[in-house]
Formats: C-alpha cells, sequence, structure tokens
C-alpha cells in the first residue's frame, strides 16, 4: 500500500500499537522501534523517499502469522496475542518500463 495509504490506516490502530515491537524492513537493513513517534519518523522518512509499505509478519504468542490489510492487522492485535510486527518499505514501479530498468537494463 502506499505510505499514504498506509499512515492513514495506522493511524485507526495507533493506540493498540502502543507497547509493541514494532520492526521496519529497509533497503539492506532493518530496525526496531519501541515508541510510535520514531516509528512515524521512520515511516516519514521512506514516504520522502517514494517507497510503499507493507505488512510482513506479525510475531505471536502462538507464531508467526501473515497478515494483508491493516484491518486484520487490527482484529488479530485485538486477541491480545501479538508481541511485535514488521513492516517493510519498498520501491512500487509505477511503469513496466521502470521495472525493467531496476534490473540494469537499458532502453
Amino acid at each position: 500500500m502506499t505510505a499514504t495509504d498506509f499512515k492513514i490506516g495506522i493511524k485507526e490502530i495507533k493506540d493498540n500499537l502502543k507497547g509493541l515491537t514494532l520492526q521496519l524492513v529497509v533497503k539492506n537493513d532493518y530496525r526496531p522501534y519501541f515508541n510510535l513517534r520514531e516509528f512515524g519518523n521512520a515511516i516519514l522518512n521512506e514516504e520522502q523517499k517514494g517507497n510503499d509499505i507493507r505488512i510482513n509478519q506479525v510475531w505471536t504468542t502462538a507464531g508467526i502469522v501473515g497478515v494483508k490489510s491493516i484491518k486484520a492487522l487490527g482484529e488479530l492485535i485485538q486477541t491480545g496475542t501479538v508481541i511485535a510486527i514488521q513492516f517493510e518499505s519498498f520501491f512500487s514501479h509505477t511503469t513496466e518500463s521502470s521495472f525493467i530498468r531496476s534490473f540494469g537494463a537499458l532502453d
């Protein structure tokens, strides 16, 4: 989802995220965030780079769960079993030629 859509969705469940470890995976690195302010600043930084955000994994007391939407994440958090959430920043190509060029192909 776009960073803007992600921010809107996260605002809806932000109170439920308090106390959880939020991990953001960026190109060649990852970092845990223990408060929403630092995590929010990291998301803004990725948005400035033109990157989108997706939910990678949700760690629960029963194991790792895959979640694809903010709504599903909010519902899972309500169960009280969520320990941490991993998000990923990625560049989403808007055109086919942009995608092809990302592999080093020339025009």
